[in-house]
């Protein structure tokens, strides 16, 4: 029985959107934090520089969590997948990945996915294989069940 696409797809929205949340709660509290501390200058400056750094290095993963949104948004539920591709949904003998961006197992259903992104190096091993094909990554071998 296949997963409806939209499910998945507006599941892996709602992650996406938890994860941007999270960052922007993180650095609304730092940046509250960073400017407004009462310690002797010396201390004050050595900290805001480190909070500074971090504050930068979470906005630059804010801002590529809203770049994955934007791709999440921009994949079709419509389209039927016959190989491995943005988009498609790969149920495997040992486990189902949908390829999207990528997002630690999550359920749609009461099954267990995972979301792959392009980048990562299992997409390479499986990337435009079909229905029957196999792949391996690391020692594990997957055999492909279903593209859709």
């Amino acid at each position: 029985m296949k997963i409806d696409k939209n499910n998945i797809l507006n599941v892996c929205i709602d992650k996406q959107n938890e994860l941007i949340t999270s960052f922007k709660n993180r650095l609304n509290g730092m940046e509250s934090e960073a400017f407004e501390q009462e310690d002797s200058a010396s201390q004050t400056e050595d900290r805001s520089a480190g909070n500074i750094e971090l504050l930068n290095a979470i906005g630059k993963e804010h801002d590529f969590a809203l770049r994955e949104l934007e791709f999440l948004k921009s994949l079709s539920t419509e389209k039927e997948h016959t190989i491995v591709e943005p988009g498609s949904v790969v149920v495997t003998d040992k486990m189902t990945f949908y390829i999207c961006v990528s997002i630690e197992e999550f359920e749609v259903d009461g099954k267990s996915l995972f979301g792959i992104s392009t980048k990562a190096p299992i997409y390479a091993n499986m990337r435009g294989l079909e229905k029957g094909k196999s792949f391996q990554f690391n020692e594990t071998v997957y055999q492909i069940k279903d593209v859709y």
